[in-house]
């Protein structure tokens, strides 16, 4: 049996980072996204409801 012993590198996906979401409004919904992402009239992409911005820790695209 072989095993790899070279130091595992970290993936981007790995990376954590604190990024601003819009979340949608209605306790009910899931809907949330990315800032930078966003459509410009801020509704929620699922719902159609307000959104309000929020910190999440999301991995760095």
């Amino acid at each position: 049996m072989f095993f790899n012993r070279k130091a595992q590198e970290e993936k981007p996906e790995d990376i954590m980072m604190e990024i601003e979401v819009y979340t949608c409004s209605d306790d009910a919904c899931i809907g949330w996204m990315r800032k930078d992402f966003a459509s410009s009239d801020l509704k929620c992409p699922l719902c159609g409801n307000e959104t309000a911005l929020e910190v999440r820790e999301l991995p760095k695209i």
